[in-house]
C-alpha cells in the first residue's frame, strides 16, 4: 500500500469481508471505432446506441485504469483491453492529463487529438476539477487516415474519485460535469 498519498484500507459494510480502498481513483477509456460503412444511416444508429460506459472492475489500488474497445470490425461487441490498478495516479492516461491541486482536487486536462487524428484540437490544462465523491465525462472524436483507409474514434474518459467507489458508478445516472470535445467529422 502507497502511505505516502495516505491510501487506506477498510471494512466496507458491503459483503462480508469485501475490502475497498479510501481515496480511490478510477479512470476508464471507451473507445468507439468505425469506417464509413457505419458512418451515415442507417447503420450510424447502431453506433450511437452504443454504450460509453461499462461496470467498474474491481481492483486493489489507489488507481484503477480500464479500457474498453468497441469496434466495427468486431460487430460493435464490448471487449475489455486492458485493467490496471496502479500503485499511484499517474500524471496521464493516454491524452487525459491528471494533476492534483494544492488542496487535494484533481484537475484533469486534455493533452490534443488521440493518435494524431484530425481534426487537431489544442491542449486544455485545467479542463475538469474531479473532487472526491464526483463522476466526470470527457468525449472526443477523430478522423484517422493512413494507406490503408480511413476510420473514426470516439474516445469517452470516464473518471471517479471518492472514498468508496461504487462499481455501478457510471452507470448509475449522467456525470456530475462533463466536457464534449466531439467536432464535426465530414
Amino acid at each position: 500500500m502507497n502511505l505516502e498519498l495516505s491510501f487506506r484500507r477498510k471494512r466496507t459494510g458491503g459483503r462480508l469481508g469485501e475490502l475497498r480502498w479510501l481515496n480511490v481513483l478510477v479512470v476508464q477509456v471507451v473507445t468507439i471505432l468505425w469506417t464509413k460503412r457505419t458512418r451515415g444511416a442507417p447503420r450510424s444508429r447502431e453506433r450511437v446506441a452504443l454504450p460509453r460506459a461499462f461496470p467498474i472492475l474491481t481492483g486493489a489500488g489507489p488507481c484503477i485504469v480500464q479500457h474498453h474497445r468497441i469496434a466495427e470490425w468486431e460487430t460493435f461487441s464490448p471487449t475489455l483491453v486492458k485493467s490496471e490498478s496502479l500503485p499511484s495516479v499517474p500524471g496521464r492516461v493516454e491524452i487525459l492529463r491528471i494533476s492534483r491541486e494544492a488542496g487535494g482536487r484533481l484537475i484533469l486536462g486534455f493533452l490534443g487529438t488521440p493518435a494524431f487524428g484530425r481534426p487537431k484540437r489544442h491542449p486544455i490544462e485545467k479542463a475538469l476539477a474531479v473532487a472526491s465523491g464526483d463522476y466526470v465525462r470527457l468525449t472526443v472524436n477523430a478522423r484517422h487516415t493512413s494507406y490503408s483507409g480511413q476510420h473514426y474514434s470516439e474516445t469517452t474518459y470516464n473518471v471517479a474519485c471518492g472514498e468508496d467507489v461504487a462499481t455501478d458508478r457510471f452507470l448509475l445516472g449522467p456525470p456530475d460535469r462533463e466536457l464534449d470535445l466531439r467536432a464535426n467529422l465530414f
